[in-house]
């Protein structure tokens, strides 16, 4: 392959990962409707089997767009690991962690939008088991970040264990990605909570996590990007 057609892919890859926010953002908050805002936990069970019987077409569509969204995230994946690679020169721990740590993301991505899509899939099924789907559907999404955190801890230690003149991922970037799963990790308190700050639609349990991901994208989109612009300087 050629290095400007590699490198194309690779700029490809890098813009996969603004892709992937759109997608699974705008398929679960602005199609489905879960963020305008989502429904405590605490929500009665015949009330949540009616908004899955009201709008069971718009909730579809939008799991479906977020199932898409996990494939989109693959490409973006890909091209920080082998930028990771390079930083061990060769695919090593942080490479295969990173990895690991994306393939449970696309999994995160993926298989909660099949249980809401179950729930909405037969809006005549007893309000009781609508109620379960909803609930594992909430608990896996939100709460199942525990292993998405390998790929901000494996990009903060490749940027701390990076010596090279021009590093790959400069310093403060290894700062940010340790700050962005500290900001993920109280949302494991929501399994605790059905109400408040640390409920699947509270601050700690959601918004802050929500911002943490999306700031571990930003920032290695960022860093990413200008790698490929820098090797592309050389070719």
């Amino acid at each position: 392959m050629a290095p400007t057609t590699k490198s194309k892919i690779q700029m490809l890859g890098v813009w996969c990962g603004i892709g992937y926010l759109l997608l699974i953002f705008g398929g679960w908050g602005l199609v489905a409707g879960f963020i305008l805002p989502p429904l405590p936990p605490s929500t009665g069970v015949n009330e949540i089997a009616a908004m899955y019987q009201a709008d069971y077409t718009r909730i579809r569509i939008g799991m479906i767009i977020v199932m898409i969204s996990a494939l989109v995230f693959l490409p973006f994946a890909a091209t920080v690991a082998q930028l990771l690679a390079r930083v061990e020169g060769g695919a090593g721990t942080l490479t295969y962690t990173f990895l690991l740590g994306a393939a449970g993301n696309m999994c995160l991505s993926f298989y909660p939008a099949i249980w809401w899509l179950v729930a909405a899939f037969r809006p005549e099924r007893m309000a009781e088991l609508i109620y379960l789907m909803h609930d594992m559907a909430w608990l896996q999404f939100v709460g199942g970040v525990t292993i998405y955190l390998a790929m901000p801890l494996a990009a903060m230690v490749a940027a701390f264990c990076d010596d090279s003149k021009e590093p790959i991922f400069p310093r403060w970037s290894g700062y940010a990605n340790g700050w962005f799963a500290l900001m993920v990790i109280p949302d494991q308190l929501l399994f605790f909570f059905h109400d408040g700050p640390f409920a699947w639609n509270g601050l700690f349990g959601l918004w802050l996590p929500v911002v943490g991901f999306s700031g571990f994208f930003f920032v290695n989109i960022y860093v990413a990007r200008q790698a490929i612009l820098r090797d592309r300087a050389r070719l």
